[in-house]
């Protein structure tokens, strides 16, 4: 029974309260011409973002069923795939501990069916702020452009976690920033796919510092 409600009646509460917060808040929005840009080559997109800066963004793309994403196997993934699910979203499971293989083909036929997809930079449990090489992969395969998003908000709790999770309060301001899109050709060698996750990895940084200055 308890199972069942965290499973089932947790993701509508999480819903409500975020979609409470998100509409509350102050919203800055930055450079989101690159998004624009990118949509009009009409190929899909492989969003990404830091874990910890993941709470805003079902609120920013609510019920446009914009991109697909990518959420882990884990109970904790069930219950980020069921709230997202609420706020429009399809999902595919698994990340690079588990379940990776069959994640990775089902987003680039996603992807080749021309719909978008959401994929955590740092992975489901890190390190801090490290990319990690499966979205480089997709991409390479796909052929589609990275799109780099961060957003800070003024006023915000910070957690103690490995991905310094924040969770902005009501009535503050924020800022979302779109960076240049990182892409990864079929050119791209071993080599290079190290110096494209390192790309990827400062652009994600020098956003992440941008919508956490406040002067």
């Amino acid at each position: 029974m308890k199972k069942n409600l965290y499973k089932y009646i947790l993701p509508y509460v999480l819903f409500v309260i975020l979609y409470l917060i998100g509409k509350t808040l102050r919203v800055q929005i930055i450079n989101r011409d690159v998004e624009s840009r990118l949509e009009k080559q009409g190929k899909a997109i492989i969003y990404t973002f830091w874990h910890g800066r993941m709470l805003y963004f079902p609120y920013l793309y609510r019920f446009s069923s914009k991109s697909t994403i990518l959420t882990s196997p884990s109970e904790d993934g069930e219950i980020v795939a069921r709230t997202a699910k609420i706020f429009g979203f399809s999902s595919i499971r698994g990340s690079s501990f588990k379940k990776g293989g069959p994640a990775l083909l089902k987003m680039t036929r996603s992807i080749k069916k021309g719909k978008s997809v959401t994929v955590v930079g740092d992975g489901s449990r890190g390190p801090l702020y490290k990319v990690q090489e499966g979205i480089i992969n997709l991409a390479y395969l796909t052929g589609v452009s990275i799109l780099p998003v961060a957003y800070g908000a003024k006023n915000k709790i910070q957690l103690n976690t490995w991905d310094r999770f924040i969770i902005p309060l009501p009535f503050s301001k924020i800022k979302v920033m779109y960076g240049e899109p990182v892409c990864v050709d079929k050119k791209t060698e071993e080599k290079k796919s190290k110096s494209k996750r390192e790309e990827l990895e400062k652009k994600l940084k020098e956003i992440t510092q941008a919508v956490d200055s406040w002067d």
